[in-house]
């Protein structure tokens, strides 16, 4: 008489979380020790870090990137670069950092083919074709026209897949990002932002865009900013993770389980005492230590997440994909 195999006993959140690979696909890392231990308090193997500030010149970008490579260099017991899966997977064997360079802008390139490889020479691995505003190859979700990717935008997005750099639309407005969809012959990514049909917002996405990423094999990351996760019917409501899981639910009924992950899209460098005049504009008007959801206060809280994910009913399975798998899918398809 044969008997069933004895199931296998369901991992607890603490071992499902340690045993992913786990992706914040944006934030902005603060090149600092406090950073390191954030992120292994956190269990975070990867991040993509926004590398260059947002409209830099091409001589300033070259200096964050390479003040930020010596800063590799100089913590390589406990940080990498990461320019491919391999050295991601790298790090979670070895208890390291990876860390993905990726600037949110094309401005210190412009159409400039030959930079654009000399950035890729220098490790750059995702980058975002506009941020915000108009430039010459599309225009910015801030822009109250959008009339796509402009020719030299499509050319650009061409020598991106043939040089392995994966294209990122997450500011882009809705038509440069369809454009560029369309014109990529590798998956398109979102990296960080959050549904239009839950939290209306320029830097949302609607659920026709989200169809269509989902069609081209995409990812969208989901932040945990307040001002972006916010409650259109109580604004002064302070969001949780349970909310960051219902914007995550309404991509995976849109677009699929394989095209959804985090991205904290935190800023570890900005402090209270140099927030700008756009910052209520962009985030709403929250206090300081109220501008990140509830149970998500910096990268340390990282295993919150997995706790809101079961929570929320996703599987063991879904819930790897989501922490850390579809981004490495759509890494090992765009990188080269």
């Amino acid at each position: 008489m044969s008997t069933a195999a004895p199931e296998s006993p369901a991992l607890s959140a603490a071992e499902l979380h340690a045993a992913a690979t786990v992706v914040d696909g944006s934030t902005v890392i603060e090149l600092s020790e406090a950073h390191l231990d954030r992120i292994r308090r956190g269990g975070v193997t990867a991040v993509n870090h926004t590398v260059t500030r947002p409209y830099a010149g091409t001589v300033e970008a070259l200096r964050e990137v390479n003040r930020c490579r010596r800063w590799i260099d100089a913590h390589a017991d406990r940080v990498l670069l990461a320019t491919t899966v391999a050295d991601i997977q790298r790090a979670k064997a070895e208890g390291r950092e990876a860390v993905i360079l990726g600037p949110q802008d094309t401005e210190m390139i412009g159409i400039d083919l030959d930079l654009l490889g000399t950035f890729h020479d220098l490790g750059v691995r995702i980058l975002q074709l506009t941020y915000q505003r108009q430039n010459l190859l599309g225009a910015g979700c801030g822009e109250k026209v959008d009339p796509g990717l402009t020719e030299k935008g499509r050319t650009f997005v061409e020598a991106m897949n043939e040089l392995g750099i994966l294209v990122d639309v997450s500011h882009c407005g809705q038509r440069t990002g369809l454009d560029a969809m369309e014109v990529s012959a590798t998956p398109v990514v979102v990296t960080h932002s959050f549904c239009d049909a839950i939290s209306p917002h320029i830097r949302a996405k609607n659920d026709d865009f989200l169809r269509v990423l989902g069609q081209q094999g995409g990812v969208m990351g989901i932040t945990t900013l307040s001002g972006f996760l916010y409650y259109p019917e109580d604004r002064g409501k302070r969001p949780d993770l349970k909310r960051f899981v219902e914007h995550l639910s309404r991509v995976v009924e849109v677009a699929g389980i394989d095209h959804v992950a985090i991205a904290t899209d935190y800023d570890e460098t900005l402090t209270e005492a140099l927030k700008g005049p756009d910052w209520g504009k962009l985030l709403g008007n929250w206090k300081w230590d109220e501008r990140r959801a509830i149970g998500m206060d910096d990268a340390g809280d990282f295993p919150n997440f997995t706790e809101a994910l079961l929570a929320g009913g996703f599987s063991p399975e879904d819930i790897t994909k989501i922490l850390g798998g579809n981004w490495l899918r759509v890494f090992g398809q765009a990188w080269k």
